[in-house]
């Protein structure tokens, strides 16, 4: 009798450690994935204009909100002004794109949204190599890196041209514009866009 106490007690044991390593063993395997596959650049959205693809997220800034709801306005007149809407995504570029203080890391891009689609990959690419390259991850909130916030952009001009893309030529808007920041730390603070209208979506294609 003792002897089967023993053996029942044996595989009580190795059951117990059994699950206890499958515990553990799911543990990790969560952390790995949240760490290193998760995607944690994705932001709660809380607002879309569904046809053009624009997303609204609950971390974007009060002056982005703004255009943000300056652009639904705009897109929702009939006709579309072409200019007004040129203007707007390129207000709202330039403040995803160098607002970096509300970024959760390296890979966490703005801007992505306005570009057009065949550029965005390789747009990306670029920016997490040089202008986001430094930006330190912050998906605890506990970043103390000091970094650029957009405080607002001025459109100081408008140009109709046309941009040649792939044998097609598409009717496009050159826009000048400069920004202002909360406080200057040394980024680049003017730009002109080349956005072209494909199909009554205006994409920009160029910025220098």
């Amino acid at each position: 009798m003792k002897r089967k106490s023993k053996s029942k007690n044996s595989i009580l044991t190795i059951v117990v450690f059994i699950v206890i390593g499958i515990i553990l063993f799911g543990y990790l395997g969560y952390r790995v994935y949240n760490d290193f596959f998760k995607d944690n650049t994705v932001h709660k959205q809380i607002d879309s204009i569904e046809l053009y693809e624009y997303t609204l997220s609950e971390n974007d800034t009060n002056i982005f909100k703004t255009y943000f709801k300056e652009l639904t306005t705009v897109l929702n007149e009939k006709p579309i002004n072409n200019v007004e809407y040129a203007k707007t995504i390129s207000k709202l570029f330039i403040i995803d794109l160098y607002t970096l203080n509300n970024k959760l890391g390296s890979t966490d891009i703005g801007g992505l949204e306005f570009l057009h689609k065949d550029l965005r990959d390789n747009f990306k690419e670029n920016m997490g190599a040089s202008l986001y390259k430094f930006v330190e991850n912050n998906l605890n909130n506990d970043r103390k890196q000091e970094l650029p916030i957009v405080k607002d952009v001025t459109i100081e001009d408008v140009s109709e041209s046309k941009w040649k893309y792939k044998d097609t030529e598409y009717p496009a808007y050159v826009v000048t514009a400069k920004w202002t920041y909360e406080k200057d730390l040394g980024y680049q603070s003017s730009m002109k866009l080349t956005i072209i209208n494909d199909n009554d979506i205006l994409y920009i294609v160029k910025g220098e």
